[in-house]
Order: structure tokens, then sequence, then C-alpha cells
């Protein structure tokens, strides 16, 4: 099982499932790391295998659609690629929107709103991911696609990120 981080412009990158964080647990970076980039997502399983996934066809490979965030290592002179592979750092057990049109989305730190989106599907946009990914790689079952909503902010230790998807809160302490 892979997480595909996906970006708005199309980029993407692949992380190991060691960066799951599926318990909601406080994070605890790892020695030498001061800083790290928080970024809201909402994510979806794929439900089943594909590549060269047609257009027409995308919105079948997944169902449900969740919220969460996905850390890397800001604190400066590491690759990307080493930056989005440090273990627990995908926090995505935010559970399954029932309707994501009609459910507002927020993510603070420390109190502070950095994201907020209300009244949006989300199909469109992972329907586009998967067409985009399956170009080049293949999807299979089980396979998590997080799409990022915007360029998200630096948290540090000590700070708290709160999710919150309708009635659901979560809060993540950075130690």
């Amino acid at each position: 099982m892979k997480i595909v981080a996906y970006k708005a412009g199309g980029d993407y990158c692949c992380r190991p499932d060691t960066t799951l964080n599926h318990n909601n647990s406080d994070y605890w970076c790892p020695e030498g790391v001061s800083l790290l980039k928080a970024v809201p997502t909402v994510y979806t399983h794929i439900d089943k295998a594909g590549k060269c996934v047609a257009e027409r066809f995308a919105r079948r490979y997944f169902k449900t659609v969740a919220f969460g965030c996905l850390l890397t290592d800001a604190s400066g002179g590491v690759s990307e690629a080493i930056a989005t592979s440090m273990d627990f750092t995908s926090i995505m057990d935010m559970g399954w929107m029932d309707n994501p049109a009609q459910t507002t989305l927020k993510f603070e730190v420390n109190g502070n709103e950095i994201f907020s989106a209300a009244g949006k599907d989300y199909s469109e946009d992972f329907a586009r991911a998967i067409v985009d990914i399956t170009r080049r790689s293949t999807l299979r079952i089980g396979d998590i696609i997080a799409l990022e909503l915007g360029e998200g902010c630096t948290v540090k230790p000590g700070d708290t990120i709160t999710m919150t998807a309708g009635e659901k809160t979560v809060p993540i302490k950075i130690y």
C-alpha cells in the first residue's frame, strides 16, 4: 500500500505506508527535526486496481472521502524524497464524510485558522488525480490518494494542529 500525495499543479510523490498515523496519535519529531510543514488534505482509498485509467471511468475507483494532514520535514537541507518519508506523518483517520459537499473542513494551528472549506464534493478532483497518476503509476486496491488543499504552514514542537470535519474534531500535538 502506498500513499500518493497529490498537489493541485499535478505533481505527486508516493509515501510509504510507514508514514501512516491512523490512530490520530500525537507526533514526536525525530532527532534533528525542529520544523515541519503541515498541509491539510482530503483523501480516499482506492477500491480497484488501475493503470492508464480513462477520465470517464475514474470515479469508479473510489467511493468515500475523508479529511487529514500531511507532515514533512521543513528544517532545511533535507531532500523532498527524504522529507516525505518520515514515520507517522500521514495523519488520516478523521472518519469518512457522509456528504463531503455538506461538510465544513477546518484546519487550525494553535487556534489560528489556516484552511477552511465548505460545500465542495472533491469527486472531480480525485477523478482528475487518478487519471494523472495512472498515466505513470499503477494504483492498487488499498492505496490512498491524498489531495493537498493549499500550501499549508510550518509547525514546530509545542504546536497543536486541530482538524475538524463536520462534528468531528481531532487535535494532534507536536512534540
